[in-house]
């Protein structure tokens, strides 16, 4: 079934549904500050599903040119991993080489941020992003978790075929045997027994996997159940 999208709340909220393994696509507005780079994050979510070739065209380059940034990031193409998703938007949104994209989320790159590396380049790092965003994994799917050594569980919120050409929704269950996991580390899929919801209000703490997979960290109570216990 195809997504369906909602806006309410004078265009300041979206919540879009059938998202699940729905490619999307984002930019990184980057701004060159005295302790790193500061971000404008743009996503196609909201606007329909990223075009591939499209997306794959815009010039980064001349897309900072014009817009009067210091560097512009191009996070590859991605496909959504939860059911639902309700996001807050943070500013207007901006349509770049005929696509269009709302602008989601505002943050300070982590240490280390490479612009010419995805970002496996940090893999297993913990970073934090601004946002206000409910995720929504509805009872029976699968979820594929990472578990990190402090007993963190980590769910994954997109996965990409970025570097692994071949990975695909149907792959992601044997995952776990494709990733170089630092010790301690450890990945399952499970069957949710329940409806996952995952509510950030502020700050939402992520980590890629060494195939720029993305995840959220259950932290701080953002979810109402822990799956991997």
């Amino acid at each position: 079934m195809p997504p369906s999208y909602v806006r309410f709340m004078i265009e300041t909220t979206i919540r879009v549904e059938g998202m699940r393994a729905y490619p999307q696509g984002e930019l990184f507005l980057l701004t060159r500050g005295p302790d790193g780079f500061d971000a404008l994050v743009y996503n196609t979510t909201g606007c329909g599903p990223c075009p591939d070739e499209e997306f794959t065209a815009i010039d980064v380059e001349a897309l900072a040119a014009e817009h009067g940034c210091d560097l512009v990031w191009k996070n590859p193409r991605r496909f959504w991993m939860m059911d639902v998703l309700t996001i807050d938007l943070v500013g207007e949104p901006a349509t770049f080489n005929g696509v269009p994209f709302n602008l989601v989320a505002k943050m300070h790159m982590p240490a280390g941020f490479d612009p010419g590396q995805d970002q496996s380049a940090l893999a297993y790092r913990r970073t934090q992003i601004h946002r206000n965003s409910v995720y929504e994994f509805v009872a029976g799917k699968p979820v594929h978790l990472l578990r990190s050594p402090d007993e963190v569980t980590w769910v994954m919120q997109t996965f990409t075929d970025h570097i692994a050409h071949d990975l695909t929704e149907a792959t992601l269950p044997s995952l776990g045997e494709r990733l170089a996991l630092p010790e301690g580390w450890r990945f399952r899929t499970v069957a949710l027994p329940q409806d996952l919801v995952i509510t950030t209000t502020g700050l939402a703490n992520i980590v890629p996997d060494d195939l720029a997979n993305m995840y959220q960290g259950l932290i701080d109570g953002v979810g109402n159940l822990d799956p991997w216990e």
